[in-house]
């Protein structure tokens, strides 16, 4: 079964060095430990950076007991050392949530038993503007001047969203993940398979992992935009892919309808 254009509205976390074999083999053993609260606010935050809230139900973990595991394939390769990685993984995503660019992404969840769901989103950031577009549904981001539009009757409405501070949110975002890839005992550790791309590795046992087993994000090296995020769940993986990107923003990329409530 697919699903396409699910209504949408947009969003979009902890330090030292390295993380020495013997200590991921020791903490892979360990009881499962609670996903940290401010990993799983960057998790909603990359949710919304490339699908949006309203997509959230549709990246929720899959729960379902007959659920099969999806695994990325390891490929070879990798040339910098994990610190590294990791290092130049805060970089991108620095570079990503700094980048002017606009780029259209389609986004597939695929469940073990092959049932699919489908959306296909806009995303136009010019910091500390950012506006995210599926179907007649939109969020801008854009300081105290931010809004939400949704369908509701045949009808487009919008309200004022949250107040924001776009240096402010990069700031928390780069210090949650800096925890999250860098700390003495990281959540996941950071390779490099292929250029532009990084892939993410749990080694801590955490329940329910933000970013399940195994995440991959690619950045654009011309406008610095994500284009790429495959997450692998239990039960499911979530790939999204842009299918054009281009530093042009269009003129009326920001313009919002006038309805209001």
């Amino acid at each position: 079964m697919s699903t396409d254009d699910e209504p949408v509205d947009d969003p979009a976390d902890e330090p030292a060095t390295g993380d020495p074999p013997a200590t991921r083999a020791t903490t892979a053993r360990r009881p499962a430990r609670r996903t940290p609260t401010p990993l799983l606010a960057l998790a909603g935050v990359v949710v919304g950076a490339l699908i949006g809230w309203g997509l959230v139900a549709l990246v929720d973990r899959d729960d379902s007991a007959d659920a099969g595991r999806f695994v990325l394939s390891r490929d070879s390769g990798a040339t910098a050392e994990p610190g590294d990685a990791a290092t130049n993984f805060l970089e991108a995503w620095r570079r990503y949530r700094y980048a002017t660019y606009t780029a259209t992404m389609e986004f597939e969840r695929r469940a073990a038993n092959n049932q699919t769901l489908r959306a296909t989103s806009t995303y136009t950031q010019q910091p500390p503007r950012r506006i995210v577009r599926q179907s007649d549904s939109l969020l801008l981001t854009a300081g105290a001047a931010s809004v939400t539009c949704n369908t509701i009757g045949g009808t487009i409405t919008c309200a004022p969203g949250p107040a924001t501070d776009y240096d402010a949110e990069v700031a928390k975002e780069l210090d949650i993940w800096r925890t999250a890839v860098l700390a003495q005992i990281p959540y996941y550790r950071v390779s490099t398979p292929d250029s532009g791309c990084f892939q993410l590795d749990l080694v801590v046992a955490i329940t329910d992992p933000p970013y399940g087993t195994v995440a991959r994000f690619c950045f654009d090296a011309a406008t610095g935009a994500l284009v790429r995020r495959q997450i692998v769940r239990d039960g499911a993986t979530d790939t999204e892919e842009a299918t054009s990107v281009s530093a042009t923003i269009p003129a009326d990329a920001f313009v919002v309808p006038t309805t209001t409530r």
